[in-house]
């Protein structure tokens, strides 16, 4: 528990009558002084004890806060649904990168790498020097790559660099060259590669002049087309995909890939794993465990009686605390409808009220059943499902256009002849539904020649369309949502009381430690008006004192005079 020390200081004058009492020896300074001690004792000591008491609760709510607060972020995380969505990834090899975003699908499956996308390369013959020109006539070379052609006008003074910066500047980004110098005598060559890989990416070089540069450059030597753009190729779980880029991230939602190196060995697979990521989870178990038994302890002090040593603890009766204790250690044995406890996942509280963690039971609840831990830690909200009847639909022709009738936004169409019965007006109608390609939505036909539509939990159903078109169909504009049921789990109330008491704005404890400071400031106040009211008091009374020592003086003085006078007469007369 903590104390804090108040020093008193008292603003008084009568001190500084250093000659009080000199003509008396009966109205001195220390008699003002012990008057002054007896009036402090009963107005100003009490509220310097109130005041002792204050600072000592504002000073132990501040741990209690601290305390409770790095409970409550732990509560936080646990009834965070982002935390039960992270995920992580298994790769048997180095074939293939995986990685997994949040809510990915949990799932098992194998790649098998057969060729990698790759850019198209050029390389020229070597020269002697960067600014060597290559011809000896003008020309004029085409370069293309996919749908885009770019010319380049040679001429007999058009150098190496030349030539580099017009294919950066006119490819436009598509296409980059450069010139490298891999040594020997003429050491410099011009590298031309698409800036991306894929099949569409091949670059296709030609000569539509009349001159001889693309020969004098060796582009169109096969021995320097040093590598063909193609696209990658991959097995995945048995299906052959395709794709322009080694870095796939459209193939599984949720899951980006990286091809890295082809597999040559037909039977070389790479398996991966997806699987849920409970490291966060269990981390923040341990540290609710540390949290709670820290906070309990804290509160434990601060809240009970010694009856043998006849001490209370700083907030012993102060309902704003004790509530708080009572409150969380409910929340941590309670039992929900299903008869779920947190003892069934390892955290179990002994006869004394430690709290512990036990990762062997959690890793057992995680491998039997995950989906359990986040229903009973974070909750669920689950959707009703929906339904629509329509009203009875005639016999005779429907024709019904594409913006006449949609359901969630999808256009269906339909035509019946005017020979059609209401039979088969139902059919197509259903039939058309039906095959529109709404998620979760079927149709199917009612008891009283109706279309009924239903969908499945959380499957909204939105009519609209054209009123007289919609009206052939026994339908008519509407909107039909999927409500949801929304169940806490237990960290997400406990998250919940905890907010409760510390939120900054109107948490309990956070009120209260407003009122000790309210407190403070009126007995401050109430201190200083004290003092204030004494220091008067006894500057009077010490003026006064001052007056009457003075007058005691002079009858003293005055009496000495008469005994000396009287003295002297008895001489005489003896």
């Amino acid at each position: 528990m903590a104390t804090t020390s108040t020093t008193t200081t008292t603003s008084s004058t009568t001190g500084s009558l250093s000659s009080l009492g000199l003509g008396s020896g009966v109205l001195t300074s220390d008699v003002l002084d012990k008057l002054r001690a007896a009036d402090e004792s009963g107005l100003v000591t009490p509220i310097d004890n109130k005041l002792t008491a204050n600072a000592t609760k504002q000073t132990d709510l501040a741990s209690i806060l601290s305390l409770a607060n790095a409970l409550k972020s732990s509560t936080n995380v646990l009834s965070d649904e982002n935390n039960y969505l992270k995920r992580t990834t298994t790769v048997s090899n180095d074939a293939v990168s995986v990685t997994a975003i949040g809510g990915a699908a949990i799932e098992n499956f194998t790649l098998h790498v057969n060729t990698l996308a790759k850019q198209d390369i050029y390389q020229s013959t070597s020269f002697s020097s960067q600014t060597s020109s290559f011809t000896s006539a003008s020309d004029t070379l085409n370069l293309k790559i996919g749908t885009s052609n770019y010319t380049l006008d040679i001429t007999s003074t058009t150098t190496l660099s030349d030539l580099k910066d017009m294919i950066n500047d006119r490819a436009g980004g598509k296409v980059t060259a450069s010139i490298l110098n891999v040594g020997g005598t003429n050491p410099y060559k011009l590298v031309i590669k698409s800036t991306s890989t894929g099949a569409n990416n091949a670059i296709t070089l030609s000569s539509i002049g009349t001159g001889t540069a693309l020969t004098d450059l060796g582009l169109n030597t096969v021995a320097n087309h040093l590598q063909t753009a193609t696209d990658a190729s991959f097995v995945y779980n048995g299906v052959t995909i395709n794709r322009s880029s080694n870095t796939v991230s459209d193939l599984v939602s949720g899951l980006s890939l990286t091809l890295n190196k082809e597999q040559t060995d037909a039977t070389t697979n790479t398996t991966v794993a997806i699987t849920q990521d409970w490291t966060n989870i269990t981390t923040n178990l341990k540290s609710l465990v540390s949290g709670y038994n820290d906070l309990m302890t804290k509160l434990k002090s601060a809240t009970t009686y010694d009856t043998t040593a006849k001490t209370a603890g700083t907030f012993q009766g102060v309902s704003q605390v004790n509530s708080l204790s009572s409150a969380i250690r409910k929340e941590v044995l309670s039992v929900d409808s299903k008869g779920r406890g947190l003892s069934d996942y390892g955290l179990s509280m002994d006869s004394k009220g430690v709290l512990s963690f036990n990762s062997a039971t959690f890793d057992a609840k995680v491998a039997a059943n995950p989906a359990d831990i986040k229903d009973y830690f974070q909750g669920s909200t689950t959707y009703s499902s929906t339904s629509y009847n329509g009203s009875a639909v005639a016999a005779g022709a429907l024709s019904i256009g594409s913006s006449a009738f949609s359901i969630n936004g999808k256009a269906i169409t339909l035509t019946t002849g005017a020979s059609s019965t209401t039979a088969d007006n139902l059919a197509a109608i259903k039939t058309a539904i039906n095959n529109a390609g709404l998620s979760g939505i079927t149709a199917s036909i009612g008891t009283n020649n109706n279309i009924v539509l239903k969908g499945t939990a959380g499957a909204d159903i939105v009519i609209k369309g054209d009123t007289t078109a919609l009206a052939s169909l026994g339908l008519a504009a509407n909107n039909v949502y999927s409500s949801p049921t929304i169940k806490d789990g237990i960290f997400s109330t406990f998250n919940s009381i905890m907010n409760g008491y510390v939120n900054t704005t109107d948490g309990t404890l956070t009120q209260y430690n407003t009122s000790l400071t309210t407190l403070k400031t009126a007995l401050t106040t109430s201190r200083a008006t004290a003092v204030s009211r004494l220091d008067t008091k006894y500057n009077a009374m010490a003026t006064k004192f001052a007056a009457y020592d003075s007058m005691i003086s002079k009858l003293n003085n005055e009496f000495s005079s008469l005994s000396t006078i009287i003295k002297q007469s008895m001489t005489s007369k003896s």
